[in-house]
């Protein structure tokens, strides 16, 4: 890529506007994340406070749904706190398939984890209410759906390695020497 002083002044120029624009733009998004996953901590503790209100009674329904708010709020702040970390804090320059796959295997990491999270707590829900068993088939599509996007995942890690390697070997300067 040339330096931003070898680019004529107009483009100079527009390509400063576009990194600020692009710059705000993340900010606003991260904010907007950082609020949703505030808000989802609200509804959580919210749900809790029903279910503390209902003792001696469980409300295993609303617990459930508490975790099921903390698991999404977490998701989606480790997508902020990403988004930031990467895009706005990083003063490491990755070539383009590196921090493609960085970016997404951080992000995977979270689903993973969220996901796994929601199956147990659908595991849990369906088998403490004998008339709800038949949900347990959507726990399983849970669960097979997890197994799905973790061996997509790592044939992606596996492919994009490759493809690193590659573009490292062919953007890498010649030492002075021609093709």
């Amino acid at each position: 890529m040339p330096d931003r002083h070898d680019m004529p002044p107009d483009i100079r120029i527009a390509d400063i506007i576009l990194a600020i624009l692009s710059r705000a733009i993340f900010y606003i998004v991260i904010l907007l994340f950082i609020l949703i996953s505030a808000f989802m901590i609200f509804l959580a503790f919210n749900s809790l406070r029903v279910t503390v209100q209902a003792l001696p009674t469980v409300k295993l329904d609303t617990l459930f749904e508490a975790i099921g708010f903390t698991t999404v709020s977490s998701a989606v702040f480790e997508l902020a706190r990403t988004m930031f970390d990467e895009e706005l804090k990083s003063r490491v320059r990755m070539n383009a398939p590196r921090k493609i796959r960085h970016f997404i295997s951080r992000f995977m990491t979270v689903i993973m984890i969220s996901l796994s999270i929601e199956f147990l707590t659908m595991v849990f829900r369906y088998s403490h209410k004998p008339d709800e068993f038949m949900y347990m088939y959507e726990a399983a599509a849970v669960a097979a759906g997890i197994a799905l996007v973790f061996v997509a995942w790592a044939y992606f890690n596996k492919t994009s390695v490759s493809v690193e390697e590659w573009e490292e070997k062919t953007t890498r300067p010649q030492n002075g020497r021609g093709i």
